[in-house]
């Protein structure tokens, strides 16, 4: 008689798959947008963001809904660093705020800009901080931490536009308001995982800057600063998990050195080439995504095109582990739910492993 082996949990499927072991099927991971859960919640975007409880509330009703994936919610202020570094925000009803005002204008402002020394005592994240630290009296702690990184930062805080025009013209400017910037967001994420109890399941950052700089400009402005954040925070989480929509084939092998167990995306060119450069890796680093969020799993018309395009995702990831199956960035506003089942169904009957470099065909089951 064969003995059936113990089905594992959403988390202890990721830290297998992480660590390049066979879980007993593809990890599924869920990170819904927060104009998503204002929907669940029935509220408008700036009335969910601002009660912590319904946060809270409807982040458990989401992972209540899917209990097979491990659901990523969180409570967050958008842009919160941004804010800190003196951004003025939008405040929408209905819509995820952003930054409609720079708090850097020109070369000038760069030399004289002060970081902060606590995101405490700022009063847009000291408020934010005040409602996690209220949030865990509730006994529910957050699953992790996360921010943008410190090159996306810098172009929240000075302009995208103008960071890139100045990395080439005025360089050491740039690596100026870089450490400042990378100061900060290791500072931010300190407080914060101390208010959570001194340690993050995993840390995020999303850092989609990359994608817009050839490899030359990321090994000299991107990769030593997310290396540095890595390096200072690394000992207080479980995951180091590096985010980015944009395109990422010209540095997808270096990921795992700078200090990242996990990179979640989209864009990571050729799928093949893309699994086999990541598993012969010294560094590696588990592939989290791939399955594009808005054009697949939103806009696509048809479910069986939406089918095709996961298992084609765990057909070509997930032999050899390292990988988890999840939307590319996060789940759209107006996602039909029946799609995230889909793919929960479809790693069940697609993402068995029969050895560890190889899957189990629906027809073997």
């Amino acid at each position: 008689m064969v003995k059936k082996s113990k089905e594992l949990t959403p988390i202890q499927r990721m830290l297998k798959a992480m660590a390049y072991l066979k879980p007993d099927r593809v990890p599924v991971l869920f990170f819904p947008e927060f104009d998503l859960m204002a929907d669940l919640a029935g509220k408008k975007v700036k009335e969910y963001l601002s009660d912590v409880d319904l946060q809270i509330e409807t982040g458990e009703k989401f992972k209540e809904r899917f209990p097979d994936a491990y659901c990523a919610v969180s409570i967050y202020q958008p842009y919160a660093v941004a804010q800190a570094l003196g951004c003025k925000l939008m405040e929408p009803e209905d819509l995820i705020p952003s930054v409609i005002e720079r708090a850097l204008k020109s070369p000038e402002d760069i030399r004289k800009f002060k970081v902060p020394e606590s995101a405490w005592d700022v009063p847009g994240t000291r408020d934010w901080l005040e409602k996690i630290e209220y949030s865990l009296e509730s006994g529910i702690k957050p699953s992790g931490t996360g921010e943008f990184g410190p090159v996306e930062i810098a172009g929240l805080i000075y302009g995208y536009d103008k960071l890139l025009f100045h990395i080439v013209k005025k360089p050491e400017l740039i690596h100026e308001l870089l450490k400042k910037c990378t100061e900060f967001v290791i500072q931010f994420q300190k407080e914060w995982i101390e208010l959570i109890g001194g340690y993050s399941t995993i840390i995020l950052i999303a850092d989609h800057a990359s994608g817009f700089m050839n490899k030359k400009l990321i090994d000299e402005f991107f990769a030593p600063y997310h290396t540095k954040v890595c390096a200072e925070l690394k000992p207080l989480t479980g995951a180091m998990f590096y985010h980015s929509e944009n395109r990422s084939d010209h540095f997808l092998h270096e990921i795992g050195n700078w200090g990242y167990s996990m990179f979640h995306g989209q864009e990571w060119g050729d799928h093949r080439r893309a699994k086999e450069i990541v598993s012969n890796l010294e560094n590696k680093f588990a592939l989290v995504g791939q399955v594009p969020g808005r054009d697949v799993m939103l806009v696509e018309p048809n479910d069986e095109i939406v089918k095709q395009k996961i298992i084609e995702n765990i057909e070509i990831y997930a032999p050899g582990s390292g990988y988890i199956l999840s939307t590319g960035g996060g789940i759209n506003r107006g996602t039909p739910f029946k799609r995230l089942d889909m793919m929960i169904e479809l790693a069940k009957t697609h993402g068995t492993y029969k050895t560890k470099n190889k899957l189990l065909s629906p027809e073997e089951q």
